[in-house]
Formats: structure tokens, sequence, C-alpha cells
């Protein structure tokens, strides 16, 4: 079998992340293909059907105050020991999953290449650093140091991989720019069917939260992301803010000190209401999806957001920004697309549908039939063992002198077709 190393590069400091939840359930899904080892910079993994996994120490450079510096300032930094990790005929082939600490990656990129172990990097959270000098509304200043620390590792570290996971056919642009011109097919994340989610449990969720009494007036919308800059959480507010119309608004994920979630309640008028629920389990989400109407999502920058996904399966209407791959998971019929960064867009949305229910069921349906659709964690372990194979077939090749096989790359037919 394939030796493989799945190296999980996230800040340790996050309590969930959706690249590395999709890098594990991957993992998860090769490990009757291949033997899996990950090694993860953040909590130990939930997902370790069959995979082994490496201990991983992480840490800050030594010599700096860091507990005086935010944890945003901090991210770029962080160390690992997963590139000591990587020694000559230590795995057959390395997968780089997530670009945050770039430092880190472009380090583990560097293991690689000194141990003569090919590596492929999954495009997780590329919109983000191809984005990141804009959105963010970053001065010169702090736009050269994007660049310096993260835009420049990341590229350094994809001009030089073996291949490139598309997420969606929206990254090939950003890994051409990077200076990529290898095989790059398109590997999108998979879905596994909702959470099952008894009546009684159902019914203590929407106890827990003050959601059992429910106003057929209202509409119930839900956001679930990391409370980060690029997941859009100022524009929600404004655009709810703005609102006239009764609605419940649950914001799902870990609260940040940097966000005033009690001003934005103050905002509110009568009818409309705010559930900041705080870190959610897997039975919480699939609970809150069910209970409400609408996913709202104003990212600024997303690739392939798998909590996209995760509201197609349970059949929930989105609302989203028209931003890297979601315009590849969302269409007419069962999504609104709006600009990023435009609350005034937004609000009238979800006024629009706040106004047709027929439609808002319609949508819903499309929804479920969508979701149903989506490729499994079994078919994207099926495409990225393809592309081991392909990989280390070159590899073999080129030492014996002869032509790399020919593989699909971007713009050529993908390895896993993405919903249309």
């Amino acid at each position: 079998m394939i030796d493989v190393l799945a190296a999980i590069v996230t800040p340790p400091h996050l309590s969930v992340s959706g690249a590395g939840r999709a890098a594990e359930r991957l993992s998860a899904a090769l490990a009757s293909r291949c033997d899996i080892t990950v090694a993860s910079m953040m909590a130990p993994a939930t997902y370790d059907r069959g995979v082994h996994h490496l201990p991983v120490r992480t840490r800050l450079p030594f010599g700096v105050p860091w507990s005086r510096i935010p944890n945003r300032y901090r991210t770029p930094f962080y160390r690992s020991n997963i590139a000591v990790r990587v020694q000559p005929d230590a795995y057959d082939i390395v997968h780089l999953h997530n670009p945050m600490p770039a430092l880190e990656l472009r380090r583990i990129a560097k293991a690689c290449r000194r141990a003569g172990i090919p590596y492929v990097i999954s495009t997780h959270g590329f919109n983000e650093i191809a984005a990141g000098g804009s959105i963010y509304g970053f001065g010169m200043l702090r736009q050269l140091l994007w660049h310096l620390l993260v835009y420049r590792p990341v590229a350094q570290a994809v001009r030089r991989a073996d291949a490139v996971l598309l997420l969606t056919p929206a990254d090939a642009a950003i890994v051409r720019s990077m200076g990529f011109h290898g095989e790059a097919p398109v590997v999108p994340n998979g879905m596994e069917p909702p959470v099952p989610v008894a009546p009684d449990v159902q019914a203590e969720v929407l106890r827990r939260f003050g959601l059992s009494d429910r106003d057929p007036a209202q509409i119930t919308c839900l956001f679930l992301a990391n409370h980060t800059p690029n997941k859009g959480l100022p524009v929600l507010f404004r655009a709810f803010a703005s609102l006239d119309i009764p609605f419940v608004l649950i914001v799902g994920g870990e609260q940040r000190d940097e966000i005033d979630y009690d001003g934005f309640a103050r905002t509110l008028k009568k009818g409309q209401r705010v559930v900041v629920s705080g870190r959610l389990r897997d039975e919480e989400v699939a609970a809150l999806m069910r209970h409400a109407d609408l996913f709202v999502f104003p990212t600024l920058a997303d690739t392939q957001p798998l909590v996209v996904n995760e509201a197609l399966a349970c059949g929930l209407p989105i609302v989203a920004s028209r931003v890297g791959g979601i315009p590849y998971q969302i269409d007419e019929g069962c999504g609104v697309l709006v600009p990023p960064g435009d609350p005034i867009a937004l609000a009238s949305a979800i006024e629009r549908l706040a106004d047709d229910r027929p439609r808002l069921r319609a949508m819903a349906a499309a929804a479920a039939q969508r979701g149903a659709r989506l490729a499994t964690w079994g078919d994207a372990a099926a495409a990225a063992r393809a592309v081991y194979e392909t990989v280390l077939t070159a590899r073999r090749a080129s030492r014996s002198g002869h032509r790399r096989p020919n593989v699909p790359g971007a713009g050529s037919e993908p390895a896993m077709r993405v919903p249309s």
C-alpha cells in the first residue's frame, strides 16, 4: 500500500477548522486504500478510523512576549515538529492540508524535497490567501507583511509541489498565478449523510438555546463558522441590523473578544432576536440546521466551505457571497449569491426570501436534491488515491528517464465532477 503522511497545518489556537475537519475525514476515508498517518497541529483528531496519528508539538519562536500579542498576529509564526518527521524513505508521499501558518507549510514542503519525498497540496484556504491582502482593509505595510509572511511562502510551496488537488475549478487561476504549472485535478471535499437527530435530542437542543417556541412570522436564519475576519460576521450584523422584518438569527461558532455581540443585540427591534451559541457539537449543528429556514454565509473569501455542503445536505436554502468556489456549490435553485462585503445586498436577499415562503420551500427541496448529489468522502478518497498513484508513477518514470504519464490538469476533465 502507499504510505501517506497527511500533514494538517493549522494554527493550534483554533479549536475547530473546516479545513482540518475535511483533512481528517479524507484521511479516514483513505485508510482502506492507503497506509495513512495524520500529523495535525490542531487538537487530537476525532476522525481516527484506521488512521495512525503522530504526536505533534507546536511552539512559537523564543524571545518574544507572545502572551501580549493577539492570536491573529501570532498565527504566521507557529512552528511544529512535523518537518523533522519527514525523513528519507519514511513515507511514499506527503499530503499537505491548509496553508496557514504559511511559514510552517513551506518548512514541511522543504523537508519533503530534502528527503526526496513527493508532496501534494489541497487548496484549502487558497482563496483566502490570494485575497487576504485586500479583504482585510490592510494598509501598505500590512499588505507587504501579508505578502512576505503568508502569500509568498504558500506560493513557494505550491510552485514545487508534485500535484495540487483543486477543491473547485475556481482555484486553478490561483495556483497558476503562484507559478504552479503541473498536474491540478479537481478533488472537492466529500460529504457524509447528515447526522441523524432523534426527536428528543432535537427538542433538547432547541430548549437549551431558547428556540422551542417558534413564531411563524419570524424567519430563522443560521450562520456557522469560525468568527475570523474573513467570514464576514460584521457584514452579517450590519445586514440584520438594517432589517425591519421579524427574525431569529442563530450565530454559531466560538466567540471572539474583538466582536461586539452585545452591541449588535442592542440594535434589534421588536420581533427580532439573536442567539449566539458558541462552539457547537455535531448533533447540535444538525439540530439547528433542521430548525432554521435559511443558512446565511457572508464570507469575504472562501475556497469550498464544508459548512455550505452540510447545509445543502440538510435541505437548507443558502444566501452566500459570490466568492471562491461557492458558485460551484450552490445555484439559483437552492440559493442566492450576493457580492462580498455588501450588507445592503445581503439584507435585500434575506428580506425577499422572508416575504416569499413558497420560494423558500422550493429552494429547500432543491437544496436537499443538490445535497444528495454531492460527492462522498469515499469518492474524494478514490480521486486522491489516483493522484498519489500518478505522482509516484511520474517520480519513478523521471528517475528512469521515461516520460511522465498524462493526467488531467486544471482546465481539463476533473478527477471528480463538481455538482452543477
